[in-house]
């Protein structure tokens, strides 16, 4: 016994020593995924740490696309023998709804299978060998929407366990918040990067003075916003209407120098707009004769028309990075953006014009566009985006409208200082970009955090000129601070998980047994109380005395029912928190004992033998008497109508022995102590009667408010034979003592 308790502590040490190493480790890659903001970074990570964490095979980490129904992997490790030689990235794409990986992202619900190949939700990858196979497929969410899954295989039935199971939640927790981070990151550096090229390309047009230095600047900027093998721009000639090609980047310069200009009737067909952007598919690019072509490659080509003043045309022409590829629909308005920027610069003869529908296009970005002066720092021009975003103000821009009239008003004091210090300095050393981050009012009372992005130049005149675009980062910053308060519940939450998993479970069984009891009992009487009353309240004068006798006494047994079901769960209450103490009273027990027989006699219909002598004693009569209550009503609960029962007193030092037995099939011996516990019934048939499972659990612990005990042995020739001690004198902190072994008999 005493090895066989050095094992048990030497598993549950080794147990626990596991479980702070996954903690530890957790803490490690949760901080490893917080600094990560490449996808394919945090997903290398996940699988690399997860294998020290879990035994595997094979690890795949899936990111739901735009789509919100492909499903593609983005992470694989594991060891590729010939079990999964055969899997291409192809046949490893899976959607909602599809497979184990598809049902897990569908219900948002961890789904293990310890046998994959018989798992009705598994499917075979065709080509692939048949292998017994464990799945743990675990969602990554963010609130509740799914972002992804990591599926963990191994080879081998049921290899995973529970332990496995709440280390990838809390590791798939991780994860989902480093991926949307990770988007967010992504998402904003593209805009980022779009709205400094743009505005860099429009303060290099500030500057341009001819057709051939906006186009050679539009052709420098473009590849950096567009994917694309080659740019080029055209513009027709004003006299014979023929094409020109005036600058390219990506073509042959051998080739571009002997082009020759596109005829105008060939150009005129594949003009589809004059003034939106539109793509020409492949097909119709072979229509082309080569001699006009830029490169022998046939690849989409989109095609962004501009026109200026007076009455010039000409075009953007952006063909595709590679065969098969094509342009999204960001791609043709991103393209159509900075065609209105080059036809605003081309046909621009004042700086005011130019600057005036520029800003209407800053308009048409996902961005505040501003400009400032350089000494006030007072708005010259503020985007009306700005009105969509920020909250008002204190201080009141020019039109009265709460807007910032100034930068910097709309900054939070506790930045405000700060920036506004940051931004004096770019002032006054310009030529340099500055990149400012801080938090502002927005809307409804809500804090945003903003990314300004600034550029100070000087003019032809050498002013200062202070420009900038302003994004909304509060995402980015959202997902910052979850992932550090997930990181920091987890932490508080994973020394207590198993107690309180433990608990919870013992919690839902107590709750399932007190409702299916209570659901049936308060129903049983309230259904008879119900139909009574009806049947009184239709019939009214008309229902026969008898009748309406009969059906009063029924509304009065079935209440009584209630009510002692309701006295036995407050009383219990009340037990359990400790608020009741014994009422003792000289009482003639037998007396006692009678009275509550023939209640229960004339109540059940049930004959009682009783075999008790006068008997005074220092009880509480009232808790004595429901203890005879609870006994007999549980004896008749669990014997057959004409089976017999018994109820004796008895004397006994320094106290008095109730005893109730019955004919019944009497208690297990495994039994024996749990039915005196709460919601705790004996097995077997047992007729409808008020009780939930704690009248037994009543009885025991007013017998212990009595300084005594109550059990149950086996009576002889059959049956179970409930006793109860009672002490005369103040509880003792052990009650069995007050009597021997030979008086109490046994104990179970």
């Amino acid at each position: 016994m005493v090895e066989a308790a050095h094992i048990v502590r030497g598993a549950a040490r080794e147990h626990e020593l596991r479980s702070v190493a996954q903690l530890r480790m957790l803490h490690t890659l949760a901080s490893k995924l917080n600094a990560l903001d490449d996808p394919d970074a945090i997903g290398e990570a996940i699988t690399l740490e997860l294998k020290t964490l879990i035994d595997y095979h094979n690890c795949r980490v899936y990111l739901l696309q735009e789509d919100g129904e492909t499903l593609w992997p983005v992470a694989f490790r594991g060891e590729l023998g010939s079990e999964y030689e055969s899997e291409t990235l192809e046949e490893l794409v899976s959607r909602i709804g599809e497979g184990i990986t598809g049902h897990a992202a569908m219900t948002g619900e961890t789904y293990y299978s310890p046998d994959a190949l018989k798992d009705p939700r598994g499917y075979q990858i065709e080509g692939t060998d048949e292998i017994d196979e464990s799945l743990l497929a675990v969602p990554m969410k963010i609130a509740e929407r799914v972002t992804g899954v990591i599926v963990l295989s191994n080879l081998g039935l049921d290899q995973f366990d529970d332990e496995d199971q709440r280390v990838l939640e809390v590791l798939a927790s991780h994860a989902a918040v480093a991926y949307e981070n990770a988007r967010l990151h992504q998402k904003e550096r593209r805009a980022t990067r779009t709205a400094s090229a743009l505005l860099g390309l429009s303060q290099a047009l500030t500057g341009a003075h001819d057709i051939s230095t906006v186009f050679n600047h539009v052709v420098s900027v473009v590849p950096s916003l567009l994917e694309c093998s080659v740019i080029a721009t055209y513009r027709r000639d004003p006299e014979t209407g023929d094409f020109v090609l005036l600058h390219q980047h990506g073509a042959d310069p051998d080739r571009v120098a002997s082009l020759p200009p596109v005829p105008a009737e060939l150009g005129g067909r594949f003009i589809a707009s004059m003034d939106q952007p539109f793509v020409i598919p492949a097909e119709m690019v072979r229509q082309v004769p080569s001699e006009y072509r830029l490169t022998d490659e046939e690849t989409d080509v989109l095609v962004a028309p501009m026109t200026w003043e007076p009455d010039e045309f000409g075009s953007l022409i952006v063909l595709a990075p590679s065969p098969g590829s094509s342009f999204s629909v960001r791609d043709l308005s991103l393209a159509r953006g900075i065609a209105d920027i080059t036809a605003l610069a081309l046909g621009s003869a004042r700086r005011v014009s130019e600057l005036e529908r520029f800003q209407e296009l800053a308009e048409t970005l996902d961005a505040i566009f501003w400009e400032a002066d350089h000494d006030t720092l007072a708005f010259i021009f503020l985007s009306s985006r700005a009105a969509e975003v920020l909250g008002p103000t204190d201080a009141t821009g020019a039109d009265g409208d709460r807007l910032p009239g100034r930068w910097g008003d709309h900054v939070d004091p506790k930045d405000r200082d700060r920036v506004i210090a940051e931004l004096r300095r770019a002032v006054d050393s310009p030529g340099n970009d500055l990149d400012l981050e801080y938090r502002a009012p927005g809307h409804e009372g809500r804090t945003l955090w903003l990314r300004d992005i600034v550029h100070v130049a000087r003019d032809a005149r050498g002013r200062p000129i202070v420009r900038g675009l302003i994004v909304d980062v509060t995402q980015h910053k959202r997902a910052e601070q979850a992932l550090r308060k997930s990181e920091q519940k987890y932490s508080d939450a994973f020394h207590r998980e198993r107690e309180a998993t433990q608990r919870l479970r013992a919690l839902d069984e107590m709750k399932n047994t007190f409702l299916e009891a209570v659901s049936h009992d308060l129903r049983t009487p309230l259904t008879t109380i119900l139909g009574a009353a009806v049947t009184l309240e239709q019939g009214g004068e008309d229902v026969p005395r008898e009748d309406a006798v009969d059906l009063l006494h029924r509304i009065a047994t079935n209440a009584r029912k209630l009510e002692r079901l309701l006295s036995d769960l407050l009383d219990l209450d009340r037990l359990q928190r400790g608020i009741i103490a014994p009422n003792r009273r000289p009482t003639d027990i037998a007396g006692l004992l009678h009275e509550a027989v023939r209640e229960f006699e004339l109540r059940d219909g049930r004959r009682v033998e009783v075999q008790a002598e006068q008997l005074f004693a220092d009880v509480d009569a009232a808790k004595v008497e429901r203890i005879v209550e609870n006994l007999l009503a549980n004896a008749s609960r669990h014997t057959p109508p004409e089976s017999r029962i018994w109820v004796r007193l008895d004397p006994e030092h320094r106290g008095v022995l109730l005893v109730v037995e019955d004919e019944g099939e009497g208690v297990p011996d495994e039994l024996k102590e749990e039915i005196f516990e709460p919601f705790r019934q004996a097995p077997g048939p047992a007729k409808a009667s008020p009780g939930v499972g704690v009248g037994l659990t009543l009885v025991a612990r007013f017998a212990e408010l009595h300084g005594g005990r109550a059990w149950v042995e086996d009576r002889p020739g059959g049956g179970a034979s409930f006793r109860v001690f009672l002490s005369e004198g103040p509880a003792d902190t052990e009650p069995h003592a007050t009597i021997t072994d030979a008086e109490a008999g046994p104990t179970s």
